[in-house]
């Protein structure tokens, strides 16, 4: 007979002892795989963040070109429409509009706009401003200017006393087109100067 083995009260079960993490292999830190997939969405967000920047510049500025152009514009239609409207006398020569003025009761003014070269130019004197004359000294209203009535002009005498005004501002990509005419209204009470 076989003796079966007996566990004597002396002998004791193992015991378990709590184990202690230790970190793994995924533990330890990136892989080169997650990193280069951190670095690529990383620059993906970027170059998203710098388009979005860059569009909202060129959109800002297009706004301000185009703000510019249309006060520049506006400007300029009123300071015609009110010189001729105040005017006893309008004459067209080519790209040129003179006009006898009224400024006071009985004073007049010399008044003369030309588009040479881009630029609107305006002049006032007393004395007469005959066409041609050099444009050095004129005040610039306006750069960017094109005429958009026959020949390229700014102006077009609609009747003896009615000027016809067409003309285009541009800046930078903006381009405002401005439309109008006005009629000499100025009754004459004494002698008008000779401008012309």
């Amino acid at each position: 007979m076989t003796a079966s083995p007996r566990r004597s009260a002396t002998t004791r079960r193992p015991t378990t002892r709590p184990r202690v993490a230790h970190p793994v292999a995924d533990d330890a830190g990136m892989t080169l795989v997650e990193l280069i997939m951190y670095i690529m969405l990383s620059a993906l967000f970027l170059g998203l963040l710098a388009t979005l920047f860059a569009t909202t510049l060129t959109a800002g500025q297009q706004t301000r070109n185009r703000d510019t152009a249309t006060g520049t514009a506006q400007v300029v239609s009123e300071s015609l429409q009110t010189s001729v409207r105040n005017a006893a006398l309008v004459r067209v020569d080519g790209a040129q509009l003179r006009a006898v003025v009224a400024t006071g009761a009985s004073q007049w003014e010399c008044r003369a706009w030309v588009l040479q070269s881009g630029e609107l130019r305006y002049r006032a004197s007393a004395a007469a401003i005959p066409v041609g004359t050099a444009t050095t000294g004129w005040a610039v209203l306006a750069t960017g200017v094109v005429g958009t009535k026959a020949a390229g002009s700014p102006f077009v005498l609609s009747s003896t006393d009615s000027v016809s005004i067409g003309y285009r501002v541009t800046v930078g990509e903006a381009s405002v087109n401005i439309t109008s005419a006005a009629t000499a209204q100025a009754k004459s009470e004494g002698t008008i100067p000779a401008c012309w």
